[in-house]
């Protein structure tokens, strides 16, 4: 359905923001958007919802995560109460975006100078 025959509405422009929850488990990575939004999982920031992005994650002993974010036409319209009433057009999949983070495998131990053990020094009499 096309709804080029309707006229401009608030909430209806291509570059409508939408509230985009990011979480992840264990919570308190840090989340960066491509875009240049950042927070502290959990949270939710506002993001232009007209074009494809990425949220990174990175927490300290855990493998970073990148997650494609990509925006999407909602099935229906909805009225968008918390928007004053504003016509809801757009929305991001997936929303609210969750990383499962995996830990880091612990750093491996270099093997130089692990050769031989010294030799003693000689005895002094």
């Amino acid at each position: 359905m096309s709804w080029d025959w309707m006229p401009s509405m608030p909430g209806m422009s291509s570059s409508a923001t939408v509230s985009l929850t990011i979480e992840s488990d264990p919570p308190g990575a840090d989340a960066k958007t491509s875009n240049g939004a950042s927070c502290r999982t959990p949270c939710m920031i506002p993001v232009a919802a007209d074009r494809e992005f990425t949220v990174s994650y990175s927490l300290p002993g855990y493998l970073p995560q990148v997650i494609p974010v990509r925006p999407r036409t909602p099935e229906f319209v909805q009225l968008d109460v918390e928007a004053g009433g504003a016509l809801q057009s757009v929305d991001l999949a997936p929303n609210p975006v969750y990383a499962q983070l995996q830990p880091a495998p612990p750093p491996t131990t270099s093997k130089k100078g692990r050769g031989r053990p010294p030799k003693p020094a000689p005895k002094q009499q």
